[in-house]
Order: C-alpha cells, then structure tokens, then sequence
C-alpha cells in the first residue's frame, strides 16, 4: 500500500495459522524422495514443492472431519443418533463445503466451518446444560466461546457476526458476567484483525476488499435475493438442501427457542452482509462459498426436521419419508451439479469460471458425458493425478 508502504492483504490470516502445523510437517516431509514429485511444476505454480501443497491440504481435511464431528454431536443433543448422523453427511455432500474441502482445500472456508462448527458445539452444550452448569464452569464455556468466536473472525472477518445472537441472548437474560467472559475471550484474539489492517492499510476502520476496489462494497443488502435464489451461484439453487433443512429451525423453535432463534438469526446475518457486496457471486468457484461456514446451522436444522413429529401414525410415517425423500433428492442435485462444474470448467474453454446451474446440468447431461467427468478427474483431482504434469 502507498500510503503505509507495506505489503497488504483482503484476506485475513486465520486460516494460515490453523495450518502452521501442517506446513511445518511439509517442511519435515520435503526432505523425503518419494514426495518431490513434479518439482518443476510445482515450484512454477506456487513457489514450492509438493509437500507443501499436500500438507496444508490434509490439515484442512482433518479440519473438516472435526467439524462433521463436532457438528455431529451437537445434533444428538436435540436429535436422535440416526437423524443427527443422517443430516451432518448429507449437508456435507449436499452444500460446497465438499467442493471445498477437496477441489479447493486451501480456500478458508473449511477452516471457517470448523470455527463455526466448535461455537455452535459449545452453545448447544449451553443451551441444553445450562441448568446444570455451574457458575465458574458457565464462565469457562462462555469464555471459551468468545476464545473460538475471535479465531473464527481470524479466518474471516465476517464470522465475527456469529458471536452476535450470542451476546444478545446472554444480555437478553441478563447474564451480565458471562457477556464480559464472552466479550474477553473474543477480543483476546479478535482484536488483531483491526491491528493488521491498520499496519496494512493505516486505519483500523476499514473494509479490506473495499480498499482494494473501491466498489466492493455496499451499505445495504441489495443483493439478497440473488444469494440465494440465483440459477448463477444462489444458495437455494446450488445446494436445496439448504433451503429445506432451514425450515428446521422454526420447528425447533417449541423445543428450544432460544437456539432456535441463534441459528435463524446467525444465517440472517450471513445472508446480509454477504448481500452488501458487489460481487455478490465471489468470483470463480462452486456455489456461493461464501456460506459455506453455516454448515453447522443447517445440520442442526436438518436434524431438528428428520426427527420432528407432527402427526400421529401413520401421517407420521408419511412425513418422515417425504424428508426423507426430498433430502436424497437434494442431495442427488447438488452431486450432479458439483460432477457438471468439474466437467464443464475443464471442457468449455470459453466459460472456464462456469455457468448457471443449469447450463451446467444441461451440458453435463446433453452435450457431454460421465465418461468425459470421469476422465477430467482422472486427469486433474485426486491422487491419481498427482504425477501428471498439469494443464
């Protein structure tokens, strides 16, 4: 930057520190023969060797692991085992959190869902405990919470809005010295975000992609409906599973409203400050990525739905298998779509960034072939390509 003469970055940094372990392994691991492959290539595309892809990339998988974990036993506190285990993999499978964690492993998003995925992980503990918590235990688990809230908002700033709805709940019950417990854990870490950006960017109060186009950003959330329900990258669209698992919140609601009203709150936020920008559909990429970090509130949405009872049998029978169904369903469409973006990205040369999720399907299906996909993955993603020598 000229005005503070320093290197500067749109990105924060979190996601660079959760991997140091991994990076350092690499550097272990370069030394061995069997994993210089391709070095030339490699060094040409990201300065370095193989292991330092390989690495951070495997750092990033068990992060996503952890996160289906974690969100996993979050659901069994108000799901039974089968709906909480059904809901964790079909939102995984069915939302771009495994585009990103395989295609893409070194985005910060699986990070960020990991963050998300331990905060939520926590609260619901809270939320179903808390009577029996005591007071100096109650303190740690909000501390605690604040602590991952501020790591998540290193891996992206935005995460920071989850710690929201949760600050308002505990002031909404006026639990005043678990909102300073919160406050502290998160500005122990948090606060060196606004320090970079005032070493970077010589103010504390900006924001960073702003700063780099002068129109990235809005003061209003005028793009809402396309983040959502845009055949180019909308939420609903790419990955439906997301629109049926969040009617889950509101059934949630009589059982437990006060996280019923976090997780509905949490993806409002989201959906609005990701509506303020101007590129809207964030570039190239599967989906709108930028919501892959709500992983864990669909899940639980999911979870609260597949285990919902309505009616007395046999409705009741009918209801679960129609959600049933309809999850498959979406799931099915997500998988064709994600096996149609692979296939289209690396055969029509005109639109390597993509299309709409239809013209994708279309040409998937119409225009080309699985045997075509599947050589595409054989040539580019996934073990097997690693000795090739690249595009």
């Amino acid at each position: 930057m000229k005005k503070t003469g320093h290197y500067a970055s749109v990105f924060p940094f979190g996601n660079a520190l959760l991997l140091v372990p991994f990076y350092w392994l690499a550097m272990l691991a370069d030394k061995l023969p069997f994993l210089r492959i391709h070095d030339a290539y490699f060094i040409q595309h990201q300065g370095t060797t193989f292991a330092y892809s390989f690495f951070p990339m495997l750092g990033t998988n068990i992060y996503v692991l952890a996160a289906v974990i974690l969100t996993y036993f979050a659901a069994r506190r108000i799901a039974p085992n089968g709906a909480a285990l059904l809901s964790v993999l079909a939102l995984f499978f069915g939302t771009p959190l495994w585009y990103y964690s395989t295609i893409e492993p070194l985005n910060s998003h699986a990070c960020g869902a990991f963050a998300v995925s331990l905060l939520l992980f926590l609260f619901v503990h809270w939320c179903t405990k808390h009577p029996e918590i005591p007071h100096q235990g109650a303190q740690l688990l909000w501390l605690a919470m604040g602590i991952v809230s501020g790591m998540a908002t290193l891996v992206r700033w935005q995460l920071a809005l989850f710690a929201l709805p949760l600050g308002i709940s505990l002031l909404w019950q006026k639990r005043i010295r678990l909102v300073l417990a919160f406050a502290l854990g998160f500005v122990s870490l948090a606060w060196l975000v606004p320090y970079s950006w005032w070493q970077m960017f010589g103010s504390p109060w900006v924001v960073p992609a702003a700063e780099q186009n002068r129109a990235a950003f809005l003061v209003w959330p005028a793009y809402l409906r396309q983040i959502l329900f845009s055949c180019e990258k909308g939420l609903f669209i790419w990955a439906p599973l997301t629109g049926v698992s969040s009617l889950g919140w509101f059934v949630l609601y009589s059982k437990n409203r006060t996280l019923s009203l976090a997780l509905a709150t949490m993806f409002m936020l989201q959906a609005l400050i990701n509506a303020s920008v101007y590129d809207w559909w964030a570039g190239w990429g599967f989906g709108m990525r930028r919501m892959i970090e709500l992983y864990p509130v669909f899940s639980l949405g999911l979870a609260n739905l597949l285990s919902a009872s309505f009616f007395r049998w046999p409705m009741r029978r009918l209801y679960q298998a129609g959600i049933y169904l309809l999850a498959a369903a979406s799931v099915g469409f997500t998988v064709l779509l994600l096996l149609s973006h692979l296939n289209f990205i690396n055969t029509v040369l005109d639109r390597p960034q993509g299309d709409t999720a239809l013209q994708e399907i279309y040409h998937q299906l119409r225009q080309s072939s699985f045997r075509i996909t599947w050589l595409v993955i054989k040539e580019h993603y996934g073990p097997w390509a690693w000795h090739q020598p690249g595009p």
